[in-house]
């Protein structure tokens, strides 16, 4: 039997696409048992999930249960815990039709994340890294949120999966945390996805005592995310919409300045969005002299600061967002530079988003 190839069949009952079908893998592990977890790639984005052994069968190449060329590797055994698999969903909520929550476990990151930082994944093995910022964490439970807006290839390939899936890479946490100290009256603006990655230090400053004001801007009333975390944590909150679908019509310069010229005392801007919103926050609050952070989120490959594509003009130096960042003084952001380099990569976005919706239009094989 030494001689003869190891081959497992296993079920995916998690995922109702494949609920119920077989898939023959090609395994290593010896001592394999029907019954076990095990992770393995799935369908032809290869997106890693976890499934259960049903069935094994030892033979050679030419009597395989399938032809060899086309079975997949079991990645690893998990044996009988699968509720502790490393980098498992153990959450998935869709906030609106382009953006999904989930809690990952990740006990180790859980252990240190603090808001303002980030963490780089890989959905599965041959996927790209990319970067997401911590939307919060329960160190006790080991889990960490993300929240994530589905643009492109990966996110897509991300949001496929399900509770109970795990991703192949989660590693964390990098760059700085947001300064939070001795705050005591602070603005919160926020617009679209951006609101996921200020909501934890909105969290973070109502538990130390400070007074916030939450300002968070959408495009219409469908795409209104986390309204009721915001509301939890706000000393006030302003809900503004381009159509006036919800809350105030208009953008979120708009209540900002109407707060600073009646009066509010900020000792601090904390600003996170697209970079043209940041921009137009940034050039509200510096006639008045209001320290403003924004938090920076450009092109990221390896998170240490090797690659250099995250590269920024702060001040008129060189800076690395995911080294000296993400967060940086939004007075001294060359905005039109970042805005220049992010429409770079808006073409190969797209292609990648287009070649993924076409294999997940194909059927799972």
């Amino acid at each position: 039997m030494n001689d003869l190839l190891c081959f497992a069949a296993v079920e995916f009952d998690k995922d109702p696409n494949v609920k119920g079908q077989t898939y023959w893998y090609l395994c290593s592990f010896a001592d394999i048992k029907e019954g076990a977890s095990v992770v393995a790639p799935l369908g032809r984005h290869n997106g890693e999930q976890v499934g259960i052994v049903r069935k094994i069968e030892f033979a050679d190449e030419f009597s395989a249960p399938y032809p060899l060329a086309y079975i997949k590797k079991i990645k690893r055994v998990l044996g009988e815990n699968s509720e502790n698999a490393p980098y498992r969903i153990v959450k998935k909520r869709i906030l609106n039709p382009t953006v999904t929550l989930m809690d990952i476990y990740a006990p180790l990151v859980a252990k240190k994340a603090e808001a303002g930082q980030f963490i780089i994944l890989r959905v599965g093995n041959d996927g790209e890294r990319i970067p997401l910022t911590v939307a919060g964490c329960n160190r006790s439970a080991g889990t960490v949120r993300i929240i994530f807006q589905i643009v492109g290839g990966t996110t897509m390939r991300l949001n496929s999966l399900n509770v109970g899936d795990c991703l192949s890479d989660f590693v964390g946490p990098l760059g700085c945390a947001t300064r939070t100290e001795g705050l005591k009256k602070v603005c919160i603006v926020g617009g679209g996805v951006g609101c996921a990655i200020v909501l934890p230090i909105a969290e973070k400053l109502h538990k130390l005592g400070c007074e916030v004001h939450t300002i968070v801007g959408f495009r219409n009333k469908d795409l209104l995310i986390l309204e009721e975390e915001f509301a939890a944590c706000s000393d006030k909150l302003t809900i503004m919409t381009d159509d006036g679908s919800y809350g105030r019509q208009g953008v979120v310069t708009a209540p900002l300045k109407e707060a600073i010229e009646h009066g509010e005392n900020y000792d601090e801007v904390i600003a996170i969005g697209p970079l043209i919103m940041m921009k137009f926050v940034v050039a509200t609050t510096k006639p008045y002299g209001v320290k403003t952070t924004v938090s920076m989120n450009p092109i990221m490959i390896d998170g240490t600061g090797m690659c250099g594509g995250c590269r920024l003009t702060v001040g008129g130096k060189i800076k690395f967002a995911c080294v000296d960042g993400p967060d940086f003084d939004g007075f001294e952001v060359d905005f039109d530079e970042a805005m220049a380099r992010s429409d770079m990569y808006a073409e190969f976005e797209k292609h990648s988003r287009d070649e993924n919706c076409n294999l997940f239009k194909k059927e799972v094989k």
